[in-house]
């Protein structure tokens, strides 16, 4: 036994240089196809990632009833969703990533286009990026749902087209037209406020509205009119506005 030790200690000593070169070989060989693999994965791993650091839940009692959406960080300590999700609530309760639930403070807020900012506090909630480009018919990602007790949600959406839309969504009054993606996606209540997430991990819209009578369709506002709004907003405290009429 110990003849036989000393034999393949003695062969290892010799042929050491080539094990080296077939270890390393091995290695990079590992590396080259787990990247090979992985590649059409890649996108879709940015994308949650991104958007599970930023995505928050929003909820609140407003005139006797009880109103939840989801929602996301665009920037450090400031969060959107749509309008109608806080209207009329005073007290807006906001869960963030990590799990914490904290009172957010509303500072921003346009009937016309549904769409509201809160202010919360530092947590680990990290800001998603508005993407660069708009969405166009036939582009695809995910819609970045948030629950209270289940977390996080990805439901897949199509852009059906890009459209106008007049009317406000929360007021029964007039407005101004808005930009508008029309989606395949099997959205439901509670999703109000939720990111559309493209590939890369970037926001190409917020969803406002489901269809009547049609689950698989709903509405997104445009990034464009996203943008607008964070350039309009003040970043200061408002007052909680009157409750949703429609």
């Amino acid at each position: 036994m110990r003849l036989k030790i000393c034999v393949l200690f003695d062969l290892l000593r010799k042929r050491w240089r080539w094990l080296l070169r077939l270890a390393v070989f091995g290695l990079l060989t590992g590396w080259i196809l787990t990247w090979a693999l992985d590649s059409p994965l890649r996108p879709a791993l940015a994308e949650r990632d991104g958007i599970r650091a930023a995505a928050v839940h929003v909820s609140g009692r407003a005139c006797g009833r009880f109103s939840e959406g989801s929602g996301f960080v665009v920037e450090p300590g400031l969060a959107l969703t749509s309008a109608h999700v806080v209207a009329g609530v005073e007290d807006i309760k906001v869960i963030t990533p990590d799990g914490v639930s904290q009172t957010g403070v509303l500072a921003g807020f346009d009937s016309g286009r549904d769409i509201a900012a809160i202010l919360i506090s530092d947590s680990h909630a990290r800001p998603v990026a508005l993407a660069p480009t708009v969405a166009a018919a036939g582009d695809r990602g995910d819609v970045a749902t948030v629950d209270g007790d289940d977390g996080l949600g990805l439901v897949p959406f199509t852009v059906k087209r890009r459209i106008w839309l007049r009317g406000d969504m929360v007021y029964d009054e007039g407005a101004e037209a808005r930009r508008a993606l029309e989606l395949n996606s099997l959205l439901g209540p509670g999703d109000s406020g939720a990111a559309l997430v493209n590939v890369d991990g970037e926001v190409w819209g917020m969803v406002f509205a489901i269809a009547r009578g049609e689950r698989d369709q709903g509405y997104a506002l445009d990034r464009v009119d996203i943008g607008a709004f964070l350039s309009e907003i003040d970043r200061v405290p408002l007052p909680t506005p009157p409750c949703a009429t429609r």
